[in-house]
């Protein structure tokens, strides 16, 4: 490994509550059987996904959208134009039974769990709807260890999803590369600038071990030598090689020195 002296880590979980978080598939098999049990009752029965960020979520539509061979109503397209991969994934017809569409304003003014693009089908039936939260912070400050999906209201839940990695992912990245310095990016929740720079000072090299971190390059660099062709080969391959490569100023002089010495002496008129 090349000798690595500074790395700017994502500290958003390096903190021993969140010391191991679950994989993303099993966040997402857990997400899949709730949802597949709900909207398989019904046409009528959709599932709103209560995304907080407007990027990070592509990995749940894209798997979501291939498990129940559908798509999931956004708001607006223009955030995914350069992101075609997730394009046939995700679309702005409400009559979809999975949404992750999101609230003009705070969710705060909206009670339980309404539907932004509203709670009735185009014939209008009312629909049943159930929220999921994707989250984990909530999920670390859990006193207990618990199931990625947690209910928390008649028709609401949350799921474990992570964006960033676990305490323990973090130390064994941090382990495995022993840099000099070490510096966060966020401050994790409940922690203080000084408190994160303490535990990741306990990371980083000491300068007494520099010695033994020296960088080795795996190998130089060798070319052969060109050997000139014997006989004309008939090919452009070889067009170069082997050209004299003098100064063109002093390749002149040389070959005016050598037209001189080869002119056949001349004797002067009688």
């Amino acid at each position: 490994v090349k000798d690595i002296q500074s790395v700017y880590l994502d500290s958003t979980f390096y903190d021993p509550r969140f010391y191991q978080i679950p994989t993303r598939e099993v966040c997402l098999n857990g997400i899949s059987v709730l949802i597949g049990n709900w909207i398989s009752q019904s046409p009528y029965h959709v599932v709103w996904l209560n995304c907080k960020a407007a990027y990070g979520y592509e990995y749940l539509f894209t798997n979501l959208g291939e498990e129940f061979n559908t798509r999931i109503h956004v708001n607006h397209l223009a955030m995914f134009k350069k992101m075609p991969e997730i394009l046939s994934y995700v679309t702005t017809d409400r009559r979809m039974q999975i949404h992750a569409c999101r609230h003009p304003k705070d969710e705060e003014f909206f009670q339980g769990n309404r539907l932004p693009c509203g709670c009735t089908a185009p014939d209008g039936t009312p629909l049943r709807i159930i929220s999921i939260k994707p989250s984990t912070m909530w999920f670390g400050e859990r006193t207990k260890k618990t199931n990625v999906i947690i209910k928390t209201g008649a028709s609401s839940f949350r799921a474990c999803f992570s964006f960033h990695s676990s305490y323990s992912e973090l130390k064994d990245f941090l382990s495995y590369l022993r840099p000099v310095n070490i510096y966060p990016s966020v401050i994790p929740l409940g922690r203080t600038l000084t408190e994160v720079t303490q535990m990741l000072k306990l990371m980083c090299r000491n300068q007494s071990d520099q010695a033994a971190f020296i960088y080795k390059p795996l190998g130089v660099l060798k070319r052969n030598r060109v050997q000139r062709p014997t006989q004309d080969s008939g090919s452009d391959d070889e067009l170069f090689d082997g050209l004299d490569v003098a100064p063109v100023r002093k390749k002149m002089g040389l070959n005016h020195e050598v037209k001189k010495e080869k002119s056949p002496e001349r004797t002067a008129p009688p």
